[in-house]
């Protein structure tokens, strides 16, 4: 009995231990078709909230064979659309002509945003086995565009971000509107390991500007944001041509693409967002060789500063008002898992429950909307916090 106040100081200490828990606003469950499970392999479903409150999930799901191995009977890609008080607005399966797996759609790419004029722009890269050349697969990488009614108003096919890549596709993170309708999306590309990429579309689905592919692999963009006056920011991971150096950069580009220069700095990270004063990134345990931490970031790529994080490993952040919030795990290898809002200072305002959440999203009004698994990973849930 005499360990027991150390046992109780552990406990207390620990990060899950008394954080204040946000209100549950909205928790709608998210039903898979007649005879299909949702596909949790490959990108998980995605999630946008429009200016008006409309929440935008994109789910896929497929029809198992018989035995669980060959390829599945069949395959979807939905976009479903639910009103801010939950009610349901519509139930779109898209036209996606890639090819099937046993678990779906061989899927590298899946994203929606909500664009300003109330339509939905979907991005989707896989590969088109069943039509490739043996020993190759055919990339197939489509924009939808989808009305505020739900109907499928455009499938445009994007083509490869460098000519004669017909083995390329793309595997891409961010998924931002722009404010004159048009979509830009952010990852890799190339036939894997990827070279970072950043595309702009407009709103008929055309590529009006590209930067990339780097110049080596792997490289990719793991934080990607618009400013008020439309140019862009990104933190980009670039393999140097000579000796092969990974090295980091703050790149900006204007709206209409132009390069306005890139500052290289040393902090490294997985989760990066973009608030008022320069970029934050959530360095995980696997990140540092000291204990995880907030770091802040100025224009110019220096660190402005920096504080301890309690969680070992962050895997999504978005900005939040003048803080952050975030997808995070107690320990480098996941459960158990939360959503949380924080300040810069490290201090968390509330943590859900433990939970599996693939992605979150900021409505207009601060409460955070989260797409939540079961264990299984064969549910899903469209939950919604609120502050205490």
């Amino acid at each position: 009995m005499r360990h027991l106040p150390a046992l109780l100081l552990i406990l207390l200490c620990g990060p899950a231990f008394a954080q204040p828990q946000p209100r549950v606003a909205l928790d709608i469950p998210l039903p898979p078709p007649p005879d299909h499970r949702l596909s949790d392999f490959g990108p998980p479903g995605r999630l946008a909230v429009g200016s008006d409150g409309t929440h935008y999930i994109l789910m896929s799901s497929f029809r198992p064979s018989p035995d669980g191995i060959a390829v599945a009977s069949s395959a979807r890609v939905e976009l479903l659309a639910y009103l801010r008080d939950g009610g349901p607005k519509f139930r779109t399966m898209l036209p996606v002509q890639a090819g099937i797996g046993s678990p779906g759609f061989n899927a590298s790419s899946l994203g929606v945003a909500a664009m300003p004029s109330g339509e939905t722009a979907v991005f989707l890269s896989s590969s088109n086995q069943a039509t490739a050349a043996p020993q190759q697969e055919r990339s197939v990488t489509s924009i939808y565009r989808v009305a505020a009614d739900g109907k499928v108003r455009r499938a445009t096919a994007v083509p490869p971000a460098t000519p004669g890549s017909p083995a390329s596709h793309y595997r891409t993170r961010f998924y931002l509107p722009t404010a004159d309708d048009g979509l830009l999306v952010g990852g890799g590309f190339g036939p894997g390991p990827f070279n970072w990429w950043i595309g702009k579309f407009d709103a008929e689905g055309q590529r009006t500007w590209q930067a990339g592919p780097g110049p080596g692999f792997p490289e990719d963009v793991y934080g990607l944001a618009v400013r008020p006056d439309g140019s862009v920011s990104a933190v980009i991971q670039e393999i140097q041509r000579v000796m092969a150096l990974s090295q980091w950069y703050v790149a900006r580009f204007a709206a209409d693409g132009t390069p306005q220069g890139r500052m290289p700095f040393i902090t490294q990270g997985t989760s990066f967002a973009l608030l008022p004063g320069g970029w934050m990134s959530a360095l995980s345990r696997f990140d540092t060789s000291r204990p995880p931490e907030i770091v802040r970031l100025d224009e110019m790529g220096n660190v402005a500063g920096r504080t301890s994080w309690r969680y070992g490993q962050t895997r999504r952040t978005i900005a939040d008002g003048d803080g952050f919030s975030a997808i995070v795990c107690d320990t480098m290898d996941g459960p158990p898992c939360y959503v949380v809002r924080a300040g810069l200072d490290g201090k968390v305002k509330w943590q859900s429950p433990p939970v599996t959440a693939s992605d979150i999203a900021r409505t207009q009004d601060g409460q955070i909307a989260a797409l939540i698994w079961s264990d299984d990973g064969m549910r899903a849930r469209l939950v919604r916090y609120a502050d205490p």
